[in-house]
């Protein structure tokens, strides 16, 4: 199985993404802006993982 999960470095995508990876050996590829809520901390027992992927999202918003 594999999963993309937005927001996954925050405190409840990081606990989906520790239990999609530990529970379900499912491949996940998280996408995140980094932002307040967001730390990269809570996901440092899976950064290890063939299993894990991260990319840093960015804004779509237009900015006035």
């Amino acid at each position: 199985m594999r999963f993309l999960v937005t927001g996954g470095a925050g405190f409840i995508g990081s606990a989906v993404v520790r239990h999609l990876i530990h529970d379900l050996g499912a491949d996940v590829l998280v996408v995140d802006k980094l932002t307040y809520a967001g730390n990269l901390n809570s996901l440092r027992d899976v950064s290890g993982s063939p299993h894990y992927g991260f990319m840093k999202a960015i804004s779509v918003m237009r900015r006035r």
